[in-house]
């Protein structure tokens, strides 16, 4: 594991080329997460690499990589409502990627997965969070802390609300501490999921 103390984490906009380094942070930090274990498999880090080099092609808004050196070490997205929709034309855009790379039982259960969630979405304007994602080797080194601070500082500047889901229950802690509430529980795909808000007046950590 890198060592804490030499690691120099500067926050940069997400580049073009930089995208497929990106995906292949995001499949191993998320490859062990109780949701996409349901849909994927467990620690299929090739099918998680199909979902998110789809899924970068739809990220609208604001994306940022924490950099160690020139190594993305975080990624994190958020949009604001309600781009957070995907739109029809784009679904169909990458859906002949998704059966192509996942098949068609894995697809249906990702549209599922994907259709579970969006149902929550809030009807107020919001900023909408997701992904974020540190690699694991960095994980526990304040990447995701320095991620979520640029998240929180756009809500602030913008005073709007902030959503996110998680299935995760250690990630229901660590967003509480940035001022997130859980707003709603669901099973999705028979995984516990959490759907939480903050409100733009919260402070942020020390």
């Amino acid at each position: 594991m890198t060592n804490a103390n030499c690691m120099h984490i500067n926050i940069s906009s997400l580049r073009a080329e930089q995208n497929d380094e990106a995906v292949r942070v995001l499949a191993r930090a998320f490859a062990t997460n109780p949701i996409n274990m349901a849909v994927f498999g467990a620690n299929e880090l090739a099918r998680n690499e199909v979902f998110f080099r789809a899924g970068i092609k739809l990220m609208k808004g604001t994306n940022l990589v924490a950099l160690d050196g020139t190594r993305i070490v975080g990624v994190i997205h958020w949009v604001r409502s309600p781009q957070c929709q995907v739109a029809a034309r784009d679904k169909v855009r990458v859906l002949p990627q998704m059966l192509n790379g996942l098949g068609i039982p894995t697809t249906l259960r990702l549209l599922s997965w994907l259709g579970a969630w969006g149902s929550h979405d809030p009807s107020e304007r919001h900023f909408h969070l997701g992904p974020i994602g540190v690699d694991p080797h960095a994980q526990g080194q304040r990447v995701g802390w320095r991620l979520m601070e640029e998240f929180c500082k756009e809500l602030d500047r913008e005073a709007l609300e902030g959503y996110l889901e998680t299935d995760r229950p250690k990630n229901v802690d660590f967003y509480q501490r940035f001022g997130f509430t859980v707003c709603a529980e669901a099973q999705v795909l028979g995984m516990p999921n959490w759907f939480m808000s903050r409100s733009p007046s919260c402070r942020l950590p020390e």
